[in-house]
């Protein structure tokens, strides 16, 4: 009972912590820009923190903790890369360039960019696009509030719809007060809790297996009775396609066309700050990794089966049963809280991005004269009816990695167009139609028929990369864009290369 007591009271502290933010972040919001971008006054560290905790949501403490317990070493070699590689390609290749174009057109959401550079004077792309990217944010919060609700019904033994419910009612509010600033702020926190949680993790993990020798030999011991628990990813070419499609599926595809990282880059201050940002994201996505990792491999050498696993079969639940075996109840809070960091910091952002596109893009193409005060309450409102449909399809408790896995791939698509559009004068707005209604229809179909586990071929793969292919093509088959268009790219390399000289200058 004490111990009930000791974790619901620092839940508590940290949910108060997480609305008291978002009440100070209230008061920045008096403008739509302030709302949906914070003014454009992310710095480095605040990038980064935002990138990681955006990208490493629950399906990290949940999903790739069963992973890893189930499949061993091969969680290394298929999920790391991706997540580490993935995150620096984003920087590298499309945040300065949304950046600047963001910047040259007066963008504030991802569906204004495609809409200005796709000339979208109908909002048949924009239509579609709103429609599919928040249908992507649901399912990928939704998958959010069943990892909360698997927590909290294994931790503290509370009714698991119960659970979803009150985290999606404190996500709701303090994302409704705040807006972007507030989601960013948050975001700050909860990556240092998720942080120190995954350092704890990993660290106590050694410990207790009797350090690094006695780890590595309770390793080799579990390989000789599991021996796929330790393959390589060359140990057969199922492995090996596995292995390839998802780097290229999900470390590069998916993270490069993520609307919720390309926002956070449109946030940032200016282009140097996301020239040293990329280091610092990389930084913490290793260290989240490697502690979650070790503890559900040291799991896995004490209880070699799931159903010997203490509190529950679930694998999903291996690195909350670590927690509640091992350690003091302070100890266990802050992984609570690590864990519910990864998972809100997710969910508000998702929630920000379909608001922001089907208020700011949508509503008010229909009520072009809505002043700034009513844009904000329309956004707000939004917020709440979402949530709710992503709290209703959350009490039909699924996998948490599938679902994370299929909203992440949705909003990969999404940004397929964005970025052929970005470096490619000659792509058209009825490409990038074609490109997002065949690659979504590629993924729900894919899924439908169970073809990643027949074929083993991640559906990121074929999905973005038949929208990426098909907007090229149909591109060339269809009127070139207007000339505005072309110059505004030209803008985009001329002005990355005056902030370049600038910054070099600065350094000297």
């Amino acid at each position: 009972m004490e111990f009930n007591y000791m974790i619901i009271g620092f839940l508590i502290i940290y949910f108060l912590i997480l609305l008291f933010t978002g009440f100070l972040a209230s008061k920045n919001a008096t403008s739509i820009e302030d709302f949906f971008l914070g003014g454009r006054k992310l710095d480095a560290i605040m990038l980064s923190f935002s990138v990681s905790s955006t990208g490493m949501s629950g399906w990290l403490a949940l999903g790739f903790a069963g992973y890893a317990y189930e499949k061993g070493f091969q969680s290394l070699w298929i999920m790391v890369p991706s997540a580490t590689i993935g995150i620096l390609l984003c920087y590298v290749l499309i945040s300065k360039r949304i950046r600047l174009y963001s910047e040259l057109t007066g963008s504030i959401t991802i569906t204004e960019i495609i809409k200005k550079r796709f000339y979208d004077d109908n909002n048949a792309l924009t239509t579609v696009f709103s429609i599919i990217l928040s249908a992507a944010a649901i399912i990928y919060v939704s998958g959010q509030l069943i990892a909360i609700g698997k927590l909290l019904n294994i931790l503290l033994d509370w009714n698991y719809h119960i659970s979803s419910i009150i985290a999606a009612i404190v996500m709701i509010i303090y994302t409704v007060l705040g807006g972007f600033t507030a989601v960013c702020w948050t975001d700050f926190i909860q990556g240092a809790l998720m942080i120190a949680g995954s350092f704890i993790a990993g660290s106590l993990a050694i410990q207790y297996a009797g350090g690094i020798g006695s780890f590595t030999q309770k390793i080799v011991e579990t390989n000789q009775v599991f021996p796929e628990f330790a393959i390589t990813p060359f140990s057969s070419f199922d492995a090996l396609i596995m292995g390839i499609s998802l780097f290229i599926g999900d470390g590069i595809l998916n993270w490069i066309g993520q609307p919720t990282l390309m926002v956070r880059y449109m946030a940032s201050k200016d282009t140097k700050s996301l020239t040293s940002a990329p280091l610092i994201t990389i930084a913490i996505q290793c260290i989240l990794f490697m502690g979650i990792f070790i503890a559900a491999i040291y799991m896995r050498t004490q209880f070699p089966e799931p159903m010997l696993l203490p509190y529950s079969g679930d694998t999903e639940t291996v690195l909350i049963q670590f927690f509640i075996t091992m350690m003091h109840p302070i100890l266990i809070g802050i992984f609570v809280s690590a864990i519910l960091a990864a998972v809100m910091s997710t969910a508000d952002s998702l929630f920000m991005m379909a608001t922001s596109v089907l208020v700011n893009d949508v509503y008010n193409y229909f009520r072009p004269r809505a002043s700034q005060k009513h844009l904000i309450l329309i956004s707000r409102l939004v917020t709440v009816f979402l949530g709710i449909i992503a709290v209703i399809i959350s009490m039909n408790k699924s996998s948490v990695l599938w679902s994370s896995w299929l909203g992440w791939t949705t909003l990969g698509i999404m940004g397929m167009p964005v970025i052929v559009g970005l470096y490619w004068i000659r792509a058209t707005k009825q490409g990038a139609i074609s490109g997002l209604i065949s690659g979504f229809t590629v993924l729900v179909f894919w899924n439908i028929f169970g073809l990643t586990e027949k074929l083993n071929i991640f559906h990121a793969l074929p999905s973005c990369g038949i929208a990426f292919i098909v907007t090229i093509v149909i591109s060339l088959f269809t009127s070139k864009p207007p000339d505005h268009i072309a110059e505004d790219l030209k803008s985009i390399d001329k002005l990355r290369d005056k902030k370049r000289n600038v910054e070099v200058f600065e350094v000297k």
